[in-house]
């Protein structure tokens, strides 16, 4: 079914205004302890009522990798095709149940909508047992209909493998097809045949093919509910995909799949953030014209109207960290034009003469272990974990020389283990991962006591170096490389494309982004230059304003957050003398919200957190209840849950009004508007 609904810049309504919230933490009275697709029914109907017209949504797709709480995080997909079996609305379905299996379902709904915040793993277990007491009473007949047959054909292409690698991770209980029979190593139409040979085999199959048919309708007919009332969907493309997916099982060559995807020191990690995702083989994908993306575009195309390109920057380049690596300061752009030897030692540093290893391999000293566990440790952490190699000089022993191996010691302190990451990090330079004779300026070099070792001449050419590599050099060749991929998977379908270009931005980003016609990211609290806050008066017109992300507090919490910060905002931006209040009033949220209205962004999309704080009545005792992840730790749980039924917003007259005339007050209302 084509999706005619538009929102483009320019349009007949050039301002939109709306709310960003996560499918799984929507709550309404016939959820099941999750939100679910049909709840952008009702979702649609209170943003009707309030004078909003786009929702913008989290990744929806099936993370299931892990099999337990840690699946819960929408960003580790299993595959970034198929819709996430958690969102799937049994409901419609209760009469095809025996009274016993109906009774405790609905019992288990009680319990499970009773709860404050998602339980990830006892909620897709019950959806699953219900999904296949379904599927035994209307799945043959399902998957005979003609309507099935029709989306089977059109989705084979993603649809047959994820089946197909569903069932055998169900069967080996591993995503890690490495440890399944060599057999079942990579994908090939001819193993998908061979397991349809299997009745067992074919029977999970069917069930996963059954389970997204279902999704598939009830997302289609919530999003159609949606434009009928004038409200767009907005989407959420991942940056990558799991090294143990189908996608990676099914496309092994379209991956480095010994390489790790994550994200430089930011105000999120001040050790960078590692996301364990295999970066993307892009020569191996342009061979065939970016087929793989285009695919995976025209399947979000069919359930939204824009899309949020997550880390839009990993286009120009994207931060490789080595697989034995586990923190993120060993990393380096990829690609980018690294060093050679003689290009570094233009810059007055003895490279080779000073010996390579010594800018390379980690720096450790007694002062620099004393530094990091302290003088009464040293004698322990030499004796447990290092070499002396001569001169005042060590080495990490073989069984701790990399980060990997470090994570893998039992019964070794915490503080221990973060202290030998930190000697492994403990270098100037590290390897291009390609070409083990380039060399990359380590990340933060200068905070490194390798760095500090070094007397001022050789620190100033060091620093001369760092700043030329990281502030000019890669720019135009990172340019080059966007433009010959992003436009082929822009120009794939007629979604509104917006990008997340927040973390390390180089210059040229802006510009590229206009010129692609992408929509930037703009968060006041994460300013791109040097200003304690980005200046919401200068905000392009091709821009996404928000308060708030899924990344960051919500506005109440990072109102607490700092204090010195908090009272310059009250001053200089709000213009409000006086001490700032410790805590974030409905006014001040109200103020915030209003001037983020008010700029030339296209979108003003805030999270629900902060719309609903704007009132005193209806928001949650404890701001930190609001949070939905914390970046910080690769392996966050993801559960915030509306505290609020969706039910009992919509039909909230006074609250749907107040939100009304507040818009109406706003740029968002500028004639046009019909």
């Amino acid at each position: 079914m084509k999706n005619n609904f538009v929102i483009q810049p320019y349009g007949k309504k050039p301002y939109h205004t709306g709310v960003a919230v996560p499918i799984f933490s929507l709550r309404t009275h016939q959820d099941f302890g999750v939100g679910q697709f049909s709840d952008l029914k009702l979702l649609a109907e209170f943003m009707k009522h309030s004078g909003m017209d786009i929702i913008q949504l989290l990744p929806i797709n099936d993370t299931t990798i892990f099999m337990n709480w840690k699946d819960s995080s929408p960003y580790r997909a299993v595959s970034v095709f198929a819709l996430h079996p958690i969102y799937l609305d049994l409901t419609p379905f209760l009469a095809e149940f025996t009274p016993a299996d109906r009774q405790l379902y609905l019992q288990t709904q009680k319990e499970l909508n009773a709860l404050n915040q998602v339980d990830y793993e006892k909620t897709l277990t019950l959806k699953w047992k219900y999904a296949e007491l379904l599927y035994q009473k209307i799945g043959i007949k399902t998957l005979a209909n003609q309507d099935f047959i029709t989306f089977h054909q059109e989705h084979s292409d993603w649809l047959d493998s994820y089946a197909a690698f569903c069932t055998l991770r169900d069967v080996f209980h591993s995503s890690d097809s490495s440890k399944w029979e060599k057999k079942y190593h990579s994908f090939s139409d001819s193993l998908f045949a061979e397991l349809l040979s299997d009745s067992k085999l074919t029977q999970k199959i069917n069930l996963y093919l059954f389970v997204q048919y279902l999704l598939h309708l009830q997302l289609k007919e919530a999003v159609e509910y949606c434009h009928e009332l004038g409200i767009a969907v907005k989407g959420d493309i991942s940056v990558g995909v799991d090294r143990k997916s189908a996608d990676a099982w099914a496309n092994p060559d379209l991956f480095n799949l010994d390489m790790q995807a994550g994200a430089p020191p930011d105000v999120f990690s001040k050790t960078g953030q590692n996301w364990e995702f295999p970066t993307y083989n892009w020569e191996q994908m342009a061979n065939d014209d970016y087929a793989w993306w285009k695919l995976r575009m025209k399947n979000m195309a069919e359930y939204f109207d824009a899309y949020r390109l997550d880390h839009i920057l990993g286009f120009f380049r994207i931060w490789e960290i080595p697989t034995d690596a586990v923190r993120g300061l060993l990393g380096h752009f990829a690609p980018a034009l690294a060093l050679p030897d003689w290009e570094i030692e233009n810059y007055g540093i003895p490279f080779r003469s000073w010996g390579i290893e010594r800018f390379i391999a980690p720096f450790i000293k007694d002062w620099v272990i004393d530094e990091i566990f302290g003088r009464d440790n040293r004698d322990e952490i030499i004796f447990h974990f290092l070499d002396y190699i001569g001169n005042g000089n060590y080495r990490l022993k073989e069984f701790v020389n990399t980060q990997h191996k470090v994570t893998e010691l039992s019964d070794v302190p915490e503080w221990q283990i973060q202290g030998l990451f930190a000697l492994h990090e403990n270098v100037c330079f590290v390897r291009d991962h390609q070409n083990p004779n380039l060399y990359h300026p380590r990340i933060k070099m200068m905070e490194t006591s390798s760095f500090r070792e070094f007397g001022q001449e050789f620190k100033k050419s060091l620093e001369r170096l760092y700043n030329d590599y990281f502030y000019g050099r890669n720019y135009a060749f990172w340019e080059e490389q966007v433009y010959k991929k992003l436009p082929a998977i822009k120009n794939a379908t007629d979604m509104l494309a917006c990008g997340e270009d927040l973390g390390m931005v180089p210059d040229n980003v802006p510009d590229v982004m206009w010129n692609l016609k992408i929509l930037r990211l703009i968060i006041e609290r994460m300013p791109a230059t040097d200003y304690f806050i980005s200046d919401l008066v200068y905000t392009p017109y091709l821009s996404v304003v928000t308060t708030s992300s899924h990344d960051t507090t919500p506005l109440r919490l990072w109102w607490e957050e700092n204090r010195d910060f908090t009272q310059r905002y009250y001053n200089e931006i709000m213009h409000w003398s006086g001490v700032a209040p410790e805590q974030a009033s409905p006014e001040i949220i109200q103020e915030i919200v209003g001037r983020h209205l008010n700029t030339e962004a296209m979108l003003a999309i805030l999270p629900i957190q902060d719309w609903i704080d704007m009132t005193l009545d209806l928001r949650v005792e404890n701001p930190e209840d609001e949070r939905i992840n914390n970046p910080a730790y690769t392996y966050h749980y993801w559960r915030y849950r509306l505290h609020l039924n969706l039910e009992d917003l919509r039909d909230n007259n006074d609250l749907t009004d107040f939100y009304k005339q507040f818009i109406e007050q706003t740029r968002r209302s500028l004639p046009g508007e019909e």
